[in-house]
């Protein structure tokens, strides 16, 4: 970008492409950009020093990381006995069992042996406690701008002042909250304001920053896939909501990847006429005059370098309304679907484990479309939103953030456990049970409201743990969750369509009857009543009905030897 910044003098291209005799090297490359101080130009050398300061430092942290590196490829290479191959083909759960076991020889803690859960909680000690804010709805990401008020917002740009300011402040050296980070509420206050000051003084020099990265990155993309201008994407809002405690980015990335198509299936079910009818038209304007050059071209082909119109000759024309023509089409919607909103809707949570009880029965409705479409977005609208944040963020910061300072202690406070040998972690993420459980979602505890996960969180997550860390073997109370459940499972699998379908199809047609966050059940009426004891187990929600009564527990893991 500073090649392109300092030593590209852009305003002689378009000069230069109307002389046929104009040296394009000696025009256009600006050998001496200094020459002429101007502020246009201290501006670029200002963003330059910053950003060649920040590559230094990041450099060095990569320079003094790779002692720990060749250390970790040597423990690998050495006490789990893998090469540098098979590394990189090993599943991550094999990984982490092969972790476990080596303990048998080798120390790897003090004062006990680690659990895979013991390990994926000291990776995931900063994501647990975020994911619980955003579900505990502790963060306030919105814009205190009016007319923005009521959006959520969550960028790049703010993860990273969240994390700076929050996650990598609260813990000392040993991985233990720092005492007066908690005692004191102006400490963070004070620590988001000036980060405000910062962000809004930098403003500018991101934003050169990320649109010329972005240029840099995509350009050949979108030249060789114009139609991806109109593809869409799970907002990073969107992500961090449906991510589940304990959960590593690669298997939330296949879970999201997996649910791509069906979202794309839903979104699809509610075409919006207007903007549909706009991408048409520019698209047969376009077409047409790109047919017409080509036309031309075709009878005459030398006329096709003649300048034209405003000095440009026919065959940029032909590439400028071809591009628009592929722009255009991306947004054209594919031929109707069948209307199944709420078939594919289920698909989408069978992967996503995301369906608010807002949603219930509603999902053919304008208002679930619409908070639908606010999580999986155009990657032009997130584009946009990510430049814009680079302005909003300050205000975020300075405003709303703080104001919810003392929930974002009390929660840390209210969801903080200290594990021997782990240290202190998001209690959510160690799946407790007696101190979070939910009845509601199959626990055999009830606590109070503001310790439980909202939509069952927890125990969706520790469903999704047991299934992806096959090894690891759960407390007592993890074992019970497990055991009541599969005898729920296997009930419904031996039931089948006297039971099982019924519950399905009472979602699907959104007829079953809501008992706060449980799925919509079926009218006990209906019910024998050795159905009415399982619907008393008030196991799940939908979500846990689509995903988990598959085959993916099996009801013989009755026993939590999973």
């Amino acid at each position: 970008s500073g090649f392109l910044l300092l030593f590209v003098n852009w305003g002689a291209i378009h000069a230069c492409g109307r002389d046929d005799d104009c040296d394009v090297g000696r025009v256009i490359f600006n050998s001496t950009p200094l020459k002429h101080v101007l502020f246009w130009k201290v501006m670029v050398m200002l963003y330059l020093t910053i950003f060649s300061a920040y590559f230094v430092l990041t450099f060095l942290q990569i320079v003094n990381d790779m002692k720990e590196l060749v250390d970790v490829k040597d423990f690998v290479n050495n006490k789990l006995g893998m090469s540098d191959r098979e590394l990189q083909t090993v599943t991550w759960p094999e990984l982490v069992s092969r972790l476990v076991r080596v303990q048998e020889h080798t120390r790897l803690c003090i004062t006990r042996d680690l659990s895979a859960h013991d390990i994926v909680n000291r990776i995931m000690r900063k994501e647990n406690y975020l994911i619980g804010m955003l579900n505990k709805h502790v963060l306030a990401l919105y814009n205190p701008i009016p007319g923005l008020r009521h959006q959520v917002m969550l960028t790049k740009t703010l993860e990273w002042n969240l994390n700076w300011c929050i996650f990598d402040f609260m813990f000392d050296e040993k991985f233990t909250i720092k005492r007066d980070f908690l005692s004191d509420v102006t400490i963070l206050q004070k620590r988001l304001r000036t980060m405000a000051a910062l962000n809004l003084i930098m403003s500018p020099f991101v934003m050169v920053f990320v649109v010329s990265y972005f240029f840099l990155q995509n350009a050949e993309h979108f030249y060789r896939h114009p139609v991806s201008v109109g593809a869409r994407q799970w907002s990073l809002y969107a992500r961090w909501k449906m991510r589940e405690f304990n959960e590593l980015e690669d298997h939330l990335n296949r879970r999201l990847d997996a649910s791509h198509k069906s979202a794309t299936k839903y979104v699809l079910q509610f075409p919006t006429p207007m903007h549909t009818q706009v991408a048409k038209f520019v698209a047969y304007i376009a077409g047409s005059f790109a047919a017409t050059c080509l036309a031309i071209g075709v009878m005459s082909g030398p006329i096709l370098e003649k300048p034209f119109f405003k000095g440009q000759n026919f065959i940029w024309y032909t590439a400028f309304f071809g591009l628009i023509l592929a722009v255009s089409r991306s947004f054209i919607p594919e031929e109707p679907i069948a209307y199944k909103p709420e078939e594919y809707m289920d698909e989408v949570v069978e992967n996503t484990h995301y369906f608010p009880r807002r949603w219930r029965g509603k999902c053919h409705t304008k208002s679930v479309q619409s908070e639908f479409r606010s999580l999986f977005k155009l990657k032009v609208t997130i584009f946009f939103e990510e430049i814009a944040s680079i302005f909003l963020t300050p205000f975020i910061l300075f405003f709303s953030l703080p104001e919810c300072a003392p929930r974002i202690l009390e929660f840390i406070q209210d969801f903080t456990v200290d594990i021997e040998g782990v240290g202190h972690v998001c209690s959510l993420g160690m799946f407790s049970f007696e101190r979070h459980g939910n009845q509601r979602y199959g626990s055999q505890f009830q606590s109070e409201k503001k310790l439980r996960s909202r939509q069952g969180k927890m125990e969706k997550s520790f469903l999704s743990f047991c299934n992806y860390y096959e090894h690891w073997e759960p407390d007592p109370h993890g074992r019970d969750f497990l055991e009541s459940f599969n005898k729920v499972k296997s009930s419904f699998m031996q039931e089948g369509s006297l039971y099982g379908d019924h519950m399905r199809s009472s979602f699907s047609n959104g007829r079953g009857k809501s008992n706060g966050d449980f799925l919509h059940r079926a009218d006990s009426s209906e019910l024998t009543e050795d159905q009415k004891n399982l619907e008393d187990l008030r196991l799940s929600q939908a979500t846990l009905q689509h995903l988990y009564t598959s085959s993916r527990l099996s009801p013989k893991q009755t026993d939590g030897q999973l």
